[in-house]
């Protein structure tokens, strides 16, 4: 009777034992979090693309642009900073990111929210960013866009294949794409 008794404990600790490990290794993934402490709750925020890269735009003008892209996007995460020749702004990708594919290959994008702008030229409060990957940089072509409104970044976001074209050329690109 004894023996009996030592044997439902044992298998009821091992069980409680069971249920805890269970409950310690789904607490990361219940408080949302997305390996970077921002706290993401939709759990799929991983890194698309990052790095620098230098747009030719022609007659010798070039923008030099610094970015990190996820997928799914919480607003704090993304993050775009260009360095014109006569201003420098920056913005986080409160709006959407993300990535498509067409005949010519994988473009990664981003569109959001205004935090800094310094210079001369126009100040929108929202801005978009998309880049190709292809060619020996590992990038061949970037685009930078402006919208006026909240309405038209979300418009964008609807169709980026269409409202965030890549037509401007890279000088120099240093750029991880994790698509």
């Amino acid at each position: 009777m004894t023996k009996r008794l030592v044997q439902r404990r044992t298998a009821l600790l091992a069980a409680a034992g069971a249920v805890a490990l269970l409950a310690v290794v789904a607490v990361p993934v219940a408080a949302g979090g997305n390996g970077n402490g921002q706290g993401n709750t939709n759990g799929n925020n991983r890194l698309l693309a990052a790095g620098t890269a230098t747009e030719r735009l022609g007659g010798g003008v070039q923008w030099h642009i610094q970015f990190q892209i996820h997928a799914r996007n919480n607003g704090k995460s993304s993050k775009v900073s260009v360095q014109t020749p006569t201003s420098t702004f920056s913005y986080i990708g409160s709006v959407c990111s993300g990535s498509y594919t067409t005949a010519a290959g994988t473009t990664v994008y981003v569109v959001g929210r205004q935090t800094s702008f310094a210079g001369t030229g126009f100040e929108a409060p929202y801005y978009g960013y998309s880049i190709h990957k292809g060619g020996p940089m590992g990038a061949d072509f970037s685009w930078v866009s402006s919208f006026a409104s909240l309405a038209a970044a979300q418009a964008a976001c609807a169709n980026p294949a269409v409202s965030l074209p890549t037509p401007f050329a890279l000088d120099a690109a240093s750029v991880r794409f994790k698509v």
